[in-house]
């Protein structure tokens, strides 16, 4: 064990973390120890709840919103459920049979247990129960009496993935919003179903209840909360013991949703998700008087912001752990965004785009805090990162993520290489290891423009302090001509130039020619170093969705040398515009180098 490390780690946790890291962990270590004991407290406990009524109109409209996400999850492959075939984060899996499900795989994750917490999300569940069909109710039961059967608590590893908290609340809510639209859909009374799986139900709310993951926070405990909330919903009353979700949601809503409306883990994919759950505790209907006015406001500021991390083909940046189908498409949870220049100051990101035939070409530029310090495990070092489109199509992409099992591919998707920004070969901004765990990080933040107006239609600048212990100032300026081109500039100040470097991943679906040119179904953009030194595009992988890699070009440049740090520029063209004349260049860089941090404010 590194002990600085380990420090520069937690030394960021709140006093709350900290005391829960010890009676979350000492929970769970008693649980591990007396299984019987602990499983016979949660049934007594699950005893003195209501029985849910998944009949409800407050759950009916819950599970609207729950078939949306897990039609976009499992649209494709619900139906196999039955015949224990599924589909876990983009690979097969066909068990033969319901009996034959084995839960305990590793499912190609090794000691991560993500695929199999998927697994027991139930999440196809949802559509699966959205037809109405008897046997499908019955296949989920079934499926239920084989969770059980096989995850008994004595079980290693069990109550740290099929059942721990996050999972049993991702259960709870797809269980019960597939019953309500089973219902809805005219499917026939059956008791003997219907009773085990609302039992079940039961069960993982008492269960989440007891175990809130208030170590972890953000995410995870919002996802908890929802849960109870509703299960709360599906109640004639909110249970007594429910009642502290009063006070609780309004603070999680809080803590995961900054001033401008993005997520406090700056990750676009969880943003999407966290939504969803803001408009399942609006759709609930408890505590309105205290609650309608937070969560119509909070719902109105996040729909905004995921709007300026969509690119023009209507899905999220992938930025941090981002992947595209985990989620509905951003454009099918909102509006596309007005053109022009859209900031989240707070959150970080910046997003150009044109309008009319130029809608297609978009950027959308990390310029802000890889996370929140009590909780950054899905941060990556993207700072001063773009994605952009050309004619709506995804021209500088993300590597995106390929895993979330530690080790040599993690670590990869996670470095400043994997991203399209500046960067210091052989060091790294942020310091990762294991999974999730970050030590020390740096920061991004947006530089003033003001000296800068005049340049181009849209421009945004921002700096990062990721290398500053090597006594390193990384700056970059991003600058679009919708319907001609975009401008890349980057400079190191203080750094060596042998060291200063700059990387962009194209999709291999962008044919690469001669010249250094892109083309793909007749578009054409050209690529003109104006400062540095290009490498010939290599062969390069990133990962649109979860474990599904995709071919890539990688362009690298590497910087040239100027006095006092070095520079690099890159003008990619797809319309009749020239790039900036070395005057024009001179100038840009001598007021990017001058320009101050940008005040943080929303609005």
């Amino acid at each position: 064990m590194n002990a600085g490390r380990l420090w520069r780690t937690v030394r960021h946790l709140s006093a709350e973390q900290w005391i829960f890291r010890f009676v979350c962990r000492g929970r769970l270590a008693l649980m591990q120890r007396r299984p019987a004991a602990a499983r016979a407290r949660i049934d007594g406990a699950a005893a003195a709840l209501p029985l849910p009524d998944p009949g409800r109109a407050e759950i009916a409209a819950i599970a609207d919103i729950a078939l949306a996400l897990q039609t976009a999850v499992h649209g494709e492959t619900f139906a196999g459920a039955p015949q224990g075939k599924f589909r876990l984060l983009n690979r097969d899996y066909d068990f033969g049979s319901i009996d034959e499900i084995d839960w305990r795989g590793d499912f190609h994750e090794g000691a991560n247990p993500l695929r199999r917490m998927v697994l027991a999300y139930m999440g196809y569940a949802v559509p699966l129960l959205a037809t109405g069909a008897p046997e499908n109710l019955a296949a989920v039961a079934h499926i239920l009496r084989t969770l059980d059967a096989c995850n008994p608590w004595s079980g290693p590893g069990v109550l740290r993935d099929v059942w721990n908290a996050y999972t049993a609340s991702h259960r709870s809510i797809n269980l019960l919003s597939g019953l309500a639209l089973y219902r809805r859909a005219g499917g026939r009374a059956d008791p003997a179903s219907e009773g085990p799986i609302l039992d079940h139900v039961r069960m993982c709310a008492a269960f989440v209840r007891r175990t809130l993951e208030r170590d972890i926070q953000f995410n995870h405990l919002m996802k908890n909360l929802t849960a109870l909330t509703v299960y709360a919903a599906a109640c004639d009353r909110a249970p007594r013991d429910f009642a502290f979700l009063k006070d609780a949601v309004p603070r999680a809503v809080r803590q995961n949703v900054l001033a401008d409306g993005g997520h406090a883990e700056r990750s676009p994919m969880y943003h999407a998700l966290g939504l969803l759950d803001v408009r399942m505790l609006a759709a609930s209907g408890l505590f309105t008087d205290s609650w309608r006015p937070l969560l119509g406001e909070t719902q109105g500021r996040m729909e905004t912001a995921l709007a300026a991390m969509m690119l023009a083909d209507g899905d999220i940046a992938l930025f941090n752990d981002s992947w595209i189908g985990e989620a509905p498409p951003a454009s099918a949870l909102v509006d596309r965004p007005s053109p022009g220049v859209g900031r989240l100051p707070e959150t970080g990101y910046v997003r150009l785009a044109g309008d009319g035939e130029n809608a297609g070409d978009s950027v959308v530029f990390d310029s802000g805090p890889c996370g929140p310090d009590e909780n950054p495990g899905h941060a990556h070092a993207d700072f001063l990162s773009v994605e952009a489109t050309v004619g709506g199509t995804r021209f500088l992409v993300d590597t995106g993520v390929p895993t979330y099992t530690a080790g040599t591919a993690r670590d990869a998707s996670r470095s400043a290489a994997a991203h399209n920004g500046p960067r210091l070969v052989g060091a790294e901004p942020i310091e990762f290891w294991k999974s999730f765990r970050v030590g020390r990080r740096g920061q991004a933040a947006e530089l003033d423009t003001g000296a800068l107006s005049g340049l181009a239609p849209m421009v945004a600048a921002a700096r990062q302090s990721g290398y500053a212990p090597l006594g390193v100032d990384v700056r970059r300026l991003v600058a679009l001509w919708p319907g001609e081109g975009l401008l890349i500039a980057d400079l190191w100040l203080g750094a060596e130039p042998a060291r200063a470097r700059s990387g962009f991943l194209v999709p291999a679906e962008w044919q690469s020619g001669k010249g250094e040119r892109f083309a793909l179904d007749g578009r054409v953009v050209s690529v003109d170093v104006l400062a540095g030194a290009p490498t010939r595009p290599e062969p390069a992988a990133h990962w649109l969705r979860f474990d599904v890699e995709r071919p890539a070009h990688r362009l690298e440049i590497d910087a040239a040398a100027i006095s006092g740090g070095a520079r690099a520029a890159v003008f990619f063209a797809w319309g009749d515009r020239p790039p900036p004349g070395p005057e024009t260049l001179e100038s840009l860089f001598d007021r990017l180098g001058a320009a101050r941090t940008r005040q943080r404010h929303s609005g």
